[in-house]
C-alpha cells in the first residue's frame, strides 16, 4: 500500500465533526513542538473517545 500524502489543508481535530473515510486531521504535540497528522480509517462523528490516536478510527501518517 503506498504511503498517504499529507494534505496542505489538513483540518485540526475537533469534537462534533463528521470525519469521512481517508480525511486527515492534525493534532498539536507540545512536547515535540509539531503537528501529528492522522488519516481516518473509519467514517465517524468525533467524540472524546474517537480522538487520535484511537487505532479503531485513525492511522498515523506523519508529522509537520
Amino acid at each position: 500500500m503506498p504511503g498517504a500524502v499529507i494534505s496542505n489543508a489538513t483540518r485540526i481535530w475537533d469534537i462534533n465533526v463528521h470525519w469521512s473515510l481517508y480525511s486527515q486531521c492534525g493534532i498539536w504535540d507540545p512536547k515535540g513542538r509539531g503537528v501529528d497528522i492522522w488519516e481516518c480509517i473509519r467514517a465517524h462523528d468525533s467524540t472524546p473517545s474517537t480522538m487520535p490516536p484511537n487505532s479503531m478510527y485513525w492511522r498515523y501518517i506523519g508529522r509537520r
